[in-house]
């Protein structure tokens, strides 16, 4: 794998170099272009050495190892510091995968820190600089941090609809299959909101301390860029009360479903009480033991107590289709 790569560029050129010396890299750089670091490593030996030649301050370099802490955001004299999680959907396991990074953005070199996992979500990215496309190119290297944040963030735009799909086909399944099996899927899906929404609402906070912080960092013209980035994470956020609100309307009409299907459960019960409740009172009323009881003694008296019962049967069942009961 490559663990250092480097992309250069301006106006009129680019180029791309891959598994370049760590203890050179700092020779490669080109005052005149926007350099672009990607360290695709954990190591702690290979990331201090980066660290040490592009004087990043020491506290960064903690924050750069430590991949468990959660979206964070840190300025200082000459460069600045973000850290955020890239979030992936696994479409076969139905998975959310993370994998920390770390930004460093000083004057005209921008340093990405990943963890060295496969894949990320900068490719496209890679691709419009080696093509030239739109503006990106003419652009200082402020504009390739808003890219860089504005991949991430598309990526967590990307699997909340994703999720918001699942929900919607859920609801379908309930309405169309009454007798679906809705918690455990709910559960299922609220557990990924809720790995989505714990590195959104912590990237909010980071990102408005980046802008009100690092405000000296950044050309007037950069932040209507960087004001993109904050209205995709303002919608992340509603879609977080929308899917709250999803979710519950599912478990919702789960419950309901339940009660409906106990519903007639109770209804088929009551209907075949009610048609047995006459037929148990002629039994018992031929059941007792008098000894005067002329019925008992006529030729067709069994004959005549059947008959009745089958005509009261047939009377409460009509009775029944009749009010739609049955």
């Amino acid at each position: 794998m490559e663990v250092l790569s480097l992309i250069q560029y301006n106006t009129e050129s680019y180029s791309y170099k891959t598994d370049v010396d760590i203890s050179k890299a700092s020779e490669w750089l080109n005052p005149s272009m926007v350099n672009w670091i990607d360290v695709e490593s954990q190591d702690e030996d290979i990331v201090e050495r980066i660290c040490d030649q592009f004087n990043v301050h020491p506290l960064i370099l903690e924050d750069i190892l430590n991949i468990d802490h959660l979206p964070k955001f840190e300025a200082f004299e000459d460069h600045i510091f973000l850290s955020l999680k890239m979030l992936r959907y696994d479409n076969d396991s139905g998975e959310i995968s993370q994998e920390h990074l770390n930004i460093v953005l000083g004057k005209n070199i921008l340093i990405t820190f990943q963890e060295g996992l496969p894949g990320d979500v900068f490719d496209s990215l890679r691709l419009r600089l080696e093509q030239g496309k739109g503006v990106i190119r003419k652009n200082s290297v402020e504009y390739l941090l808003y890219h860089c944040l504005d991949a991430v963030v598309d990526n967590y735009m990307s699997i909340s609809e994703i999720l918001r799909k699942q929900m919607e086909e859920m609801e379908m399944h309930l309405i169309t299959d009454t007798n679906f099996e809705a918690p455990e899927e709910v559960m299922l899906l609220k557990k990924k909101v809720n790995i989505l929404r714990s590195y959104t609402v912590p990237l909010w906070d980071a990102f408005n301390q980046m802008q009100a912080e690092g405000e000296h960092f950044f050309h007037k013209d950069s932040k209507v860029y960087f004001h993109d980035i904050s209205d995709h994470i303002k919608f992340l956020l509603s879609f977080f009360d929308t899917s709250r609100e999803m979710l519950r309307d599912i478990m919702d009409l789960y419950q309901t479903n339940i009660n409906n299907e106990m519903n007639k459960v109770m209804k088929t019960l009551t209907v075949v009480s009610a048609i047995f409740i006459p037929l148990t009172f002629v039994a018992g009323v031929y059941g007792m033991n008098f000894d005067f009881m002329p019925e008992l003694h006529y030729e067709y008296g069994y004959v005549y107590v059947w008959g009745l019962m089958g005509f009261t049967t047939a009377v409460m069942v009509t009775i029944m289709r009749y009010k739609r009961w049955l």
